[in-house]
């Protein structure tokens, strides 16, 4: 509970106070110091570096105008929904190691949920480009031993446009991320034993458990991980140019918004623009977080 100081008493706690300004001052600095650069900027025909000329609502009628982005914003969108049925199977998992009875089989299944977060997300991606080479590909390899294809037979995963966008969904398989497996599994570690036990003598099922109980005391977790998966989507585009480069793959397939500002902004010298097209981002993230909140409802 908050405790209201007075303005004599204030003296006593200005080293608390303190604590709290250095950080916000860094966070104002670093963080909201760079959004209202860019907000500033699209109003702006900006190399970057020193050419500025002011040119109004200009780039955001662009902004409106560029079918390229619509289709960007197409194609993210995939990638949200596609994301979202990910995060079935992480919610799936943590249920089972909840429920193993064994604690030190628990501790076991943690720890290798966990290693893999050590590995570096670009060595991660790169692997998977790996995965996919259409030559001495794992994937590749894997479909010539079953007979699926030809011995001399390749798959274009990469630069088949059909292929492309399917290949970036099923990157990551199995999806069983650590951050979002132990998210999950804190949240019904909450859980009283209480509940399970008026659960049991019920006699309620597994599944009656898990839709009943279990799911709505970790909607508070779920809605969290979605928020965060929506924005970590829209703005992601780090994967797709290691994979495809700055073109997005075959006839710009694969071009999210993020990769749009990086190619507007760094290969044709737009910043303003790219900021303009940041700003779009901005307002779309926030649009969604707030539908997800409303609509994503929590137990209390």
């Amino acid at each position: 509970m908050a405790i209201e100081v007075s303005v004599k008493k204030l003296r006593y706690y200005w080293p608390v106070y303190l604590l709290i300004v250095v950080p916000l001052g860094m966070v104002l600095l670093f963080n909201y110091q760079v959004i209202f650069n860019g907000i500033y900027h699209m109003f702006y025909r900006w190399d970057g570096d020193t050419v500025e000329e002011f040119i109004g609502l200009d780039y955001l009628r662009r902004v409106m105008l560029d079918q390229d982005l619509l289709r960007s914003f197409y194609v993210v969108g995939i990638f949200v929904v596609a994301n979202v049925v990910k995060m079935i199977l992480p919610i799936l998992v943590a249920v089972v190691l909840h429920h193993v009875i064994n604690d030190r089989i628990g501790y076991l299944y943690r720890i290798l949920f966990v290693i893999p977060m050590i590995i570096p997300s670009m060595v991660g991606i790169l692997i998977w480009k790996y995965f996919y080479e259409p030559n001495s590909g794992i994937l590749n390899g894997l479909l010539r031993l079953m007979g699926f294809i030809a011995p001399t037979e390749t798959v274009q995963w990469l630069s088949d446009p059909s292929l492309v966008i399917p290949s970036l969904v099923f990157m990551g398989f199995p999806w069983v991320g650590a951050f979002g497996v132990l998210i999950y599994l804190a949240g019904l570690q909450g859980i009283s034993e209480d509940i399970y036990e008026a659960a049991d003598i019920d006699g309620a099922g597994p599944l009656t458990v898990f839709w009943r109980i279990e799911l709505p005391l970790i909607m508070t977790q779920v809605r969290i991980n979605l928020i965060l998966m929506i924005i970590g989507t829209i703005q992601s585009w780090e994967n797709i140019y290691l994979f495809l480069g700055i073109d997005g793959g075959p006839d710009g397939i694969a071009t999210v918004p993020g990769l749009m500002i990086f190619r507007e902004a760094f290969s044709r010298g737009l910043f303003g623009y790219g900021c303009a097209i940041g700003f779009v981002i901005f307002l779309v993230t926030l649009v969604l977080t707030l539908i997800n909140n409303k609509f994503v409802r929590v137990n209390k």
